[in-house]
């Protein structure tokens, strides 16, 4: 029996079926999402483990956390953005799962520094793909006025699943053997990604695709079609890129920061993180989404770049949370640190889907994923070691995450706001792509 294709078309859905459908595959998307995150923290909430049990150093622990998680990321971002705008998605989903299962299944089994890059390589493109893939499904779901609700949906679905490795992982602390510790946590946590695997071989189906402005474009078509947006995206993607660095530093360094700064157990280090993200994370793509939907239908482009400036701008002072007097100061302040990011890039991807047609959103988003993951995975770990080895060594690590992540929140509200005045000056082409009426 043949194989069916990538690019088989989408299975027919009844009407009167339409919206539980919908929201059956609401669900799945958010499980898959969430589980991909899951699969990429389950290291950093187990990190103090790994140190110690294979004798690594900071840089060494960066480079696992970072470069190993961006470099795949970086090399198939694009062509993965191209398949997304050409094939079928949910297809596409169900091998990504699989990699995640199986990127984390090969780290709990790694005994030396080589397979352990390998495996979180593995990991970093699967991440890296669901992320390009899903946000192309949720935009089908969703006319372009309310398409901030689904950017809200995979912005809960991400932070959820990391908050639940960060609390998982303080669990297992408490509960595995110290001996090897950190393998057999990851091997536990493993589990739901096989179960989230099969459920989406079984439950997933592509949806129908909206607003095609052109059937399947050439690399170069696409490529050429995205630089007639520069003058909007480009701010929009640095800012983007800028907020999502800090956030990468926090995610490495933010359990390291309060055990040796604040003196706190590695099982309450990231008992803090886990709930900085549940509530910061989760309201933030809650606030952020309605917020998108809201300033879009009142101000438009201008309206949107304008929240995103006064967001960044505030990220820039709740980023000094790892030099904050105190650990109840710091975790208020790494909650609304978080809470910001996640307004900002909830915000910031409702404006690609609403700016750009179906046939670019992959590619667009790939794009972004490309330069976010090379910087804020793959820069952002080590330049927090390298600034804490230049002012003092691995005890001034948090004078070295407050650096890094106040300077990128700078740089993104800077970013923002040249996308502000850009939009003011071509005001009518703009409202025009976000109200729908035209895609140019």
């Amino acid at each position: 029996m043949a194989k069916p294709s990538l690019t088989a078309s989408p299975e027919p859905v009844r009407p009167g079926n339409r919206a539980a459908g919908r929201g059956a595959v609401l669900g799945l998307l958010s499980l898959i999402v969430g589980s991909s995150f899951f699969c990429r923290m389950t290291l950093n909430s187990l990190q103090q483990s790994l140190q110690a049990g294979m004798g690594l150093s900071d840089n060494q622990i960066a480079l696992l956390l970072g470069s190993a998680m961006a470099v795949p990321a970086v090399i198939g971002g694009i062509p993965v953005g191209l398949l997304v705008d050409r094939f079928n998605r949910a297809r596409l989903l169900k091998i990504f799962c699989l990699l995640s299962f199986a990127g984390t299944l090969i780290t709990a089994l790694s005994n030396n520094l080589i397979l352990l890059f390998a495996s979180r390589a593995l990991i970093g493109f699967s991440t890296a793909a669901v992320s390009i893939t899903v946000p192309s499904l949720l935009a089908d779901l969703f006319p372009p006025s309310r398409r901030g609700r689904g950017s809200m949906i995979y912005g809960i679905s991400q932070v959820g699943g990391m908050a639940f490795a960060f609390a998982a992982g303080g669990a297992l602390v408490t509960i595995l053997p110290a001996t090897d510790l950190w393998r057999s946590g990851v091997l536990v946590m493993s589990v739901p990604l096989l179960l989230v695997f099969l459920l989406s071989l079984v439950l997933l189906r592509e949806q129908p695709r909206l607003e095609i402005a052109r059937e399947r474009p050439s690399l170069i078509a696409s490529a050429v079609e995205l630089w007639r947006f520069r003058r909007i995206i480009l701010p929009l993607f640095g800012g983007v890129v800028a907020i999502s660095v800090a956030d990468g530093a926090t995610l490495v360094w933010v359990v390291p920061t309060l055990t040796r700064a604040f003196g706190t157990s590695t099982a309450s280090a990231n008992g803090i993180m886990g709930m900085a993200l549940v509530v910061g994370g989760l309201l933030g793509p809650i606030f952020g989404g309605l917020a998108a939907d809201r300033s879009l239908a009142s101000g438009g482009v201008v309206r949107v770049m304008s929240v995103l400036t006064l967001l960044a701008g505030a990220s820039v002072l709740l980023g000094l949370f790892a030099v904050a007097r105190g650990s109840t100061l710091a975790s208020v302040c790494l909650t609304a640190f978080l809470l910001v990011g996640s307004m900002v890039i909830s915000v910031s991807l409702t404006l690609i889907t609403v700016l750009l047609p179906n046939e670019l959103r992959g590619f667009a988003v790939s794009v972004l994923a490309v330069v976010q993951i090379l910087l804020s995975a793959g820069l952002s770990p080590s330049l927090v070691s390298i600034v804490a080895t230049g002012i003092g060594g691995p005890e001034s690590v948090g004078t070295a995450l407050a650096i890094v992540c106040g300077a990128s929140s700078a740089v993104s509200s800077i970013a923002f706001l040249l996308g502000r005045h850009v939009g003011k000056r071509q005001p009518t082409q703009h409202r025009s792509i976000a109200a729908g009426v035209a895609f140019h």
